[in-house]
């Protein structure tokens, strides 16, 4: 049986941050793609169904935090795992995880906790998953 190589969806306006984005996470054995535009995301992630989603904040004309918001907000895309990816304050990026329920945040610039926090992040996924199935089959 083959392994599924984890998809990573990397949202932000800026090329050079997608491009090191990508570079970096293909090297660590994800298969990693990228958008420029916080519009179409819904859509996209539902034809391409990503294990995670990073997410920048500071993008024009619609922030990511409130990107999330809209993402979690729809049914068919509520299930994907989204984490905010930014070099914003980290207190922005707490309460933004809070307000909109998301999976949490990753400071850019930090290579060792980008991969650390992205496996951490497929994982517990990965165990969110089994215990709901697990659930459904429960015995009350």
């Amino acid at each position: 049986m083959k392994n599924h190589k984890k998809r990573i969806l990397v949202i932000d306006d800026d090329a050079d941050h997608l491009f090191l984005a990508r570079e970096f996470l293909t090297r660590e054995g994800y298969e990693v793609l990228t958008h420029q535009s916080p519009f179409g995301v819904t859509g996209l992630i539902q034809a391409v169904e990503p294990d995670l989603v990073l997410l920048d904040v500071h993008m024009p004309s619609l922030p990511g935090d409130d990107l999330a918001a809209f993402i979690k907000a729809d049914e068919r895309t509520r299930h994907v795992p989204i984490v905010l990816y930014s070099s914003t304050d980290e207190d922005h990026l707490r309460s933004a995880v809070v307000r909109h329920r998301l999976d949490g945040y990753i400071a850019k610039g930090d290579t060792a906790d980008l991969r650390m926090k992205v496996g951490y992040f497929l994982q517990r996924h990965v165990c969110d998953i089994v215990s709901d199935r697990r659930s459904l089959y429960a015995v009350e």
